[in-house]
């Protein structure tokens, strides 16, 4: 089985998850703590495993970060977690992106697996609402 360790932080919303991507500092761990609180589950916070499972993508924490968050702030912090979920986003959070009123849609692959791919704006206000609407 082919995996792949990304940095990222994934969170399942409807048991399809969510993979944040983005350079240290720029709100991953932000993000995904407020889809915590609107009802996800964390998969994995700052690092991320990527496996082939048949034709899915799946996502899951490494044994070490199980079931931890960095919590600006705050510190380490315990959450429910999700041993294994089936990834059905990419996202990433940048400092600058065009912004479209009706984007194209794009893609990112991974083991052959292509995926949609959001970018958001550091700090946008309504990132976990767009996450959510992405993901259905």
């Amino acid at each position: 089985m082919r995996t792949t360790l990304l940095h990222g932080t994934c969170v399942e919303i409807k048991g399809r998850s969510v993979l944040i991507m983005g350079n240290p500092g720029m709100g991953k761990s932000s993000l995904a703590l407020q889809l915590l609180d609107r009802g996800a589950v964390l998969v994995s916070d700052d690092q991320t495993c990527l496996s082939l499972e048949g034709k899915d993508l799946m996502a899951c924490p490494p044994p070490s970060l199980s079931g931890l968050m960095e919590v600006r702030g705050v510190g380490i912090c315990t959450f429910p977690y999700q041993k294994k979920s089936l990834l059905k986003l990419f996202v990433e959070i940048c400092d600058h992106i065009k912004s479209e009123r009706l984007p194209e849609h794009v893609f990112k692959e991974y083991h052959g697996v292509r995926l949609p791919y959001l970018k958001l704006l550091k700090g946008d206000p309504l990132a976990a609402i767009k996450v959510e609407l992405k993901i259905g």
